[in-house]
């Protein structure tokens, strides 16, 4: 049977209005410098950027020819080994281009998590139908305030299932590709269906890169591409208008990695980086205290710096942080949530990263609790077909019907690690939690107040969501927001070319994945989970074919 999870059907008439969020546009290529303060004339303690600006808004000398040992000539040179890097290597050199890839870790880096595609095969063959194009990308350009570009919207609409296909004829049984019915659902946020785990098992994967990564990494490999790792790319070499060139400097030297057609940039986001994050962030996002994904020394914004030195410039609106429930419990569900000092804060009946931000804005910012009791299987199985998304149901859900073992295992597992506590009392519980009791218990008598009456007229939560907390044994699970990725970079046009003044191509100059701007800016915007790593791989596909196409 069909399962038609559409938009359409779920919405009657809700008004689904996005209000902009009070950010400054930033003008122009580079962020403004950070000023002097007012308090007798000291400059704010922001390192050297306080005097000088910032580090990156001066090119470094050219790397003299003498201090380059050797010369690699390729068709195309890609600079980055994550997901957007190994999708447009092993794409190219399906296509019978010749590629090097240069990576400045000892092997790509990987981040595994969730895939998304408009409508793949996997999800026709399971039945499910997404929701018309024009309604997503609507979603697409609210959550991001309508800063970002609609022709990549499009281009991720148009290509991505393609590119899920293609994966999955490539990789035969190597990989098993399946979607899942994980998403958010309510009146006020939608998130789409589209959402794919992929899995694959490979004995010789020491390093547990994800299986996506992993296999297209050995698929490009066997086709032909060189891969280089622990050589950091240092600067582009530009000849006229065109990019020909990275140099990059490995054990014995620099190298000059030459692209006869193009060079990519592919070098993920700005995360790994301080000093960008505080340039092209927004203020707030700085916050959670834990990068959850950026091994130390990644993700510094090597392509974007090196874009901007011949010419690029970053996307003109505020980078957006990608920020995850995921510290502490891998749960949270949509019950009663209070901050560190017990006291309820927010409508629980939102998306995530509404919720990571609400969570920062409380005292301590750094973590919430959520707090139920011993029915809390039958009000999560009704409140499934009303929210849930990530972190309110199961993360990678493969049937319509939500059932309560996995949610189980992760509640248990919190249990015995500390980061969930239950009692048969809301005193005991108040005290396990570390929260004010007096504080706490009115805080839930009001809870179940406005459950009895049917309204929430404190944050006017859906009245269908409210669930009662009086039959022990009682719950509290800790959970907070923790730091995944910046997505946003040089800005492209729908081709992936770097865009230099004028919005003119730079010729031979590509940017993908992270590296790229102009999809996101504001929030991170969850339409469909795991858009990021689709739109990574759409884009590393796309860019292989423009290239070697012409």
């Amino acid at each position: 049977m069909e399962t038609n999870l559409t938009r359409r059907g779920f919405l009657t008439g809700a008004a689904t209005t996005g209000a902009l969020a009070a950010f400054g546009a930033l003008a122009g290529c580079a962020p403004a410098a950070p000023q002097a303060a007012s308090n007798g004339g000291d400059l704010a303690q922001t390192g050297e950027a306080a005097t000088t600006g910032w580090s990156w808004e001066t090119a470094p000398a050219p790397i003299a020819d003498g201090d380059i040992v050797a010369t690699v000539e390729s068709d195309i040179v890609i600079v980055g080994a994550g997901l957007a890097g190994v999708t447009a290597a092993c794409r190219a050199t399906e296509l019978g281009a010749s590629v090097t890839v240069v990576e400045k870790m000892p092997f790509p880096s990987s981040r595994g998590g969730h895939y998304a595609a408009y409508q793949s095969r996997a999800m026709t063959e399971a039945g499910m139908t997404n929701d018309p194009k024009d309604e997503i990308v609507a979603d697409w350009m609210r959550f991001s305030g309508n800063r970002t570009k609609e022709e990549l919207a499009w281009l991720f609409m148009d290509r991505s299932s393609e590119v899920m296909d293609w994966l999955d004829d490539l990789s035969g049984d190597a990989l098993n590709i399946i979607p899942i019915y994980t998403h958010y659902a309510g009146p006020q946020y939608y998130e789409h269906i589209g959402t794919h785990v992929i899995r694959g098992d490979f004995p010789d994967n020491e390093n547990k890169i994800s299986a996506p990564v992993y296999f297209m990494w050995k698929q490009a490999e066997s086709q032909g591409a060189s891969f280089v790792f622990d050589t950091p790319a240092e600067q582009l070499v530009k000849e006229g208008d065109r990019v020909t060139a990275v140099i990059a400097k490995g054990a014995d030297g620099y190298v000059k990695y030459v692209g006869t057609k193009a060079v990519v940039l592919a070098t993920g986001d700005i995360s790994g980086d301080p000093e960008m994050i505080e340039a092209y962030g927004d203020k707030l996002g700085l916050k959670p205290v834990v990068n959850a994904y950026t091994p130390e020394g990644a993700n510094t914004g090597d392509g974007q710096k090196m874009g901007m030195w011949v010419g690029g410039r970053m996307q003109e609106y505020p980078v957006p942080t990608m920020i995850h429930l995921i510290r502490y419990c891998g749960l949270s569900f949509g019950f009663m949530y209070v901050n560190q000092e017990g006291r309820r804060f927010m409508n629980e009946d939102t998306w995530i990263q509404a919720k990571s931000i609400r969570i920062m804005e409380q005292p301590g910012g750094e973590f919430a609790w959520s707090v139920f009791d011993k029915n809390w299987a039958d009000d999560v199985a009704r409140s499934i077909p009303l929210a849930g998304g990530q972190f309110w149901d199961d993360m990678s859900r493969t049937t319509p019907e939500w059932t309560p073992e996995s949610a189980t295992k992760v509640i248990e597992g919190a249990l015995e690690a500390g980061n969930a506590v239950t009692a048969d009392t809301l005193e005991e519980l108040a005290a396990a939690m570390g929260v004010d009791e007096a504080v706490f218990l009115a805080e839930v008598e009001n809870y179940n107040a406005l459950h009895a009456a049917g309204e929430d007229t404190q944050f006017h939560k859906r009245a269908e969501l409210l669930s009662a907390i009086k039959e022990p044994p009682f719950y509290a699970l800790k959970f907070g927001p923790s730091l995944l990725a910046m997505p946003g970079g040089l800005e492209i046009n729908e081709k992936l070319q770097v865009l230099g003044e004028g919005d003119e191509p730079i010729e031979g100059l590509y940017a993908i994945g992270n590296a790229s701007g102009g999809r996101y800016a504001l929030d991170y915007p969850v339409f469909i989970n795991g858009n990021s790593h689709g739109s990574a791989m759409t884009w590393g596909y796309v860019a292989a074919e423009n290239i070697v196409n012409g």
